[in-house]
């Protein structure tokens, strides 16, 4: 039988983001789909992610170790690797045939955090772009829209070569969409969130990362109260705490905390949850009214297909969203939510109206989720990973066209270096002083 590996970079346990919830999904599914045996590898303690795993015979699991994947990768026939890992084993196992997953545009969304954590992020981000796309035989990736990006730096580093041209005219063979998939049939409904108030209406935004535009909404919702029910105890809106702050900075969680803690919302209209457990996600949209997460034209935001609204779509929960961006595009073409011109409150106060408050509505949208979620079950999506998987191949192109570029960013302003140096010494300082403290107790 055929055997391929699955790393994630991302720890795959109880609570996790959406990578390793990708990766868990992946291992479960693809031995049926593809009828391989799969050893799935992440930064988690292997008890942690056998528990999620469950009873999967055909899947073994495995602790990712920088400088052991030689031995932990023995006897593969194939490897699926993810982020900065897919260095490692393009590094340490070089000629075995390598899929990269570039499903998370990481390059394209750390950009939006360079203020807070400077230019290393896009040198390292860069580099290791040009390291992947130079070394991997087969990519991933959640759109046509990123497949477009994608080949573009393929191109650029003579992955797109007239020998892989005359194999494969459309280049399927080298790229492929494979996004985020739903299940068919969910679990049965148990509530995660405590009992509402009478006629609370409950929104869920999610994780607040910097590409997203909570302001607006922000903005939005004191024009909500009047379309709700006089008396009645009106919108509650939910955001999730990310469980990976130290590699996700959460400036924008921060302000948005700061600035309803002023209007008197915190911990009352606007309320902080920490991550759900992976396989309680559904219960808590199936908790909630609505899925609203508005966002402001970027590159991030054409690229990346939002997975809290095909989750939402599974369950069943109405979304609310900007216009710009793949995601977009497909609730729209599916009338399966309502989207809006960015940065418009009133469009915006105006759609989470009718969403409240409209049955026949909210009826037609969640007909189009539906669809929707058919389009997107995993038994289709998975498709061209599963062919890979059965026969794992080498692009035997990139030995004589492939190459990598130097990675060249400016230094960071001399500022910026000694604020990151006097926060390294503080923190430094804060531990030496934890230490002694627990010492002495």
């Amino acid at each position: 039988m055929t055997r391929v590996a699955l790393v994630s970079s991302e720890p795959v346990r109880e609570r996790m983001a959406g990578i390793g919830l990708r990766y868990l999904e992946l291992a479960r599914r693809l031995p049926a789909a593809a009828g391989v045996e799969v050893t799935l590898l992440s930064p988690a303690d292997e008890a942690a992610t056998q528990k999620v795993l469950g009873d999967a015979s055909a899947v073994r699991v495995r602790r990712f170790e920088r400088g052991r994947l030689a031995e932990l990768l023995a006897g593969m026939d194939g490897a699926v690797a993810q982020g900065q890992l897919a260095n490692d084993v393009a590094i340490e196992c070089p000629e075995l045939p390598l899929t990269v997953d570039l499903y998370d545009p990481w390059l394209v969304e750390n950009l939006h955090y360079r203020k807070v954590l400077g230019l290393d992020p896009y040198r390292n981000d860069h580099a290791t772009w040009v390291l992947q796309m130079s070394h991997g035989d087969f990519f991933l990736c959640s759109s046509e829209e990123q497949r477009t990006f994608y080949l573009g730096f393929l191109a650029a580093l003579g992955r797109v070569n007239p020998r892989s041209i005359d194999a494969d005219p459309a280049l399927a063979s080298l790229i492929a969409p494979v996004p985020f998939g739903v299940p068919q049939q969910l679990p049965e409904h148990r509530p995660w969130l405590p009992e509402r108030e009478a006629g609370e209406r409950r929104l869920l935004f999610g994780g607040l990362y910097d590409w997203y535009d909570p302001w607006t909404l922000l903005e939005a919702l004191p024009k909500l109260d009047d379309a709700l029910t006089p008396g009645a105890a009106g919108w509650v809106l939910y955001l999730i705490a990310n469980p990976n702050p130290d590699s996700t900075p959460q400036r924008l969680l921060g302000e948005v905390e700061r600035h309803c803690r002023r209007l008197g919302w915190w911990g009352t209209r606007v309320r902080l949850l920490d991550w759900v457990p992976a396989e309680r996600r559904y219960d808590l949209l199936r908790d909630v009214d609505l899925m609203v997460a508005p966002h402001r034209p970027s590159l991030e935001t054409r690229l990346s297909l939002r997975t809290r609204f095909l989750d939402a779509a599974a369950a069943g929960t109405p979304s609310v969203t900007s216009a710009g961006g793949a995601m977009s595009g497909l609730l729209a073409e599916h009338g399966a939510g309502w989207v809006v011109p960015p940065g418009d409150p009133e469009a915006l106060a105006a759609a989470l109206a009718e969403a409240l408050s409209d049955p026949a509505a909210v009826a037609a949208r969640r007909r189009g989720a539906a669809e929707l979620a058919r389009r997107f079950a995993w038994e289709r999506v998975l498709a061209p990973l599963a062919d890979w998987c059965r026969r794992p191949r080498r692009d035997p192109s990139k030995d004589d066209f492939a190459y990598r570029p130097a990675t060249v960013a400016p230094p960071d302003p001399i500022a910026f270096r000694l604020q990151r140096r006097a926060r390294r010494f503080a923190r430094r300082a804060l531990g030496r002083l934890g230490a002694h403290g627990e010492g002495e107790g």
